[in-house]
């Protein structure tokens, strides 16, 4: 049988490469208020898989991954496109006194191959991705990918393993799209996955993300710095950099979870991780619920008064003249 080969990397921009930093925070981190939550914990005991473009050759992410596979032709390596080596440093960067610091930096990763070089792939290869990745102890499965909304039906085996997965209690994260859409994409449009759209800077959804009833939660996803191919750095924009801050959140939730029972409310399904989400957002858009915004922007601890908006860098005040 043959499958139908689909461009499933969200459109994304590159806003500028580095090759050295001193250890930074990415402003996300203040917004999700991520310094409160470290108090305790960053990410123990989590394992993190994430379905993408391959296995991060960087030095910030040698002591990240635990386990690795190869759902395409090409080599397992992401050597060419880079977007599993952002998404990755964006949940897990390695705390190690350079390059950037992920979400959940004590939390493991579970590299798998889905998407070639080209960004795309198919039906098969992605549902025999979710398969694996479900069966290696993994909490999370992060998917910075998808395609058009309308395209559901070219992914039936896809879907049957996301619901597998889900019914192993597996939280499923998914970049809603880059298209400015009124429809979240496959497969975070599936009620079995928590669909991530982006914000920017001043809490505004970015004007690429898409929206609508399928959307969940939103996330910093504008001019994002993470670790890149050739043991650089790059600053990137899309749904693909909001949904591994989720994931990253996610990890935090359940690692502080899992190791205080006896005070903490207990998870003890994907539904319930939904609940403590949506405890712990802020409502950016309407009351309640919007298309714009879903449920809001997580953040742990005491809610700001006011939307976080952060100092420019050095390099930011830079960039503009060079």
């Amino acid at each position: 049988m043959e499958f139908k080969n689909f461009d499933l990397l969200p459109p994304f921009k590159i806003n500028f490469m580095m090759m050295s930093i001193s250890e930074s925070q990415n402003y996300g981190l203040k917004m999700h208020n991520i310094p409160e939550e470290w108090k305790k914990t960053k990410g123990e005991g989590i394992k993190i898989g994430l379905i993408d473009t391959g296995l991060p050759i960087h030095r910030d992410l040698n002591n990240q991954i635990c386990e690795v596979n190869n759902f395409t032709k090409d080599p397992v390596e992401d050597m060419v496109v880079g977007h599993s080596s952002h998404c990755a440093g964006i949940t897990c960067g390695e705390e190690n006194g350079e390059g950037v610091v992920g979400i959940a930096p004590k939390a493991k990763l579970v590299i798998a191959k889905a998407l070639g070089d080209n960004g795309s792939g198919n039906d098969r290869d992605l549902a025999r991705a979710i398969e694996w990745t479900s069966n290696q102890g993994v909490q999370i499965i992060n998917m910075s990918l998808g395609a058009p909304y309308w395209a559901a039906s070219y992914f039936p085996q896809t879907y049957k393993a996301i619901k597998e997965a889900y019914e192993k209690n597996i939280v499923i994260v998914c970049a809603s799209g880059n298209e400015n859409a009124n429809k979240v994409g496959v497969p975070a449009r599936y009620k079995e996955c928590i669909a991530v759209g982006a914000v920017n800077e001043k809490m505004k959804r970015a004007s690429f993300s898409n929206k609508g009833p399928s959307l969940d939660f939103m996330a910093s996803g504008v001019n994002i710095i993470s670790t890149y191919i050739n043991n650089s750095f790059a600053s990137l924009n899309g749904t693909s950099m909001a949904a591994p801050q989720i994931s990253g959140i996610v990890a935090l939730m359940l690692s502080e979870h899992q190791g205080d029972k006896e005070r903490r409310t207990p998870i003890n399904n994907v539904q319930d991780v939904v609940d403590h989400l949506k405890k712990i957002c802020i409502d950016l858009g309407d009351t309640g619920f919007d298309n714009e915004y879903g449920f809001g922007l997580p953040i742990f601890g005491e809610v700001p008064v006011k939307p976080y908006v952060p100092k420019k860098t050095l390099l930011q005040k830079i960039l503009p003249f060079l």
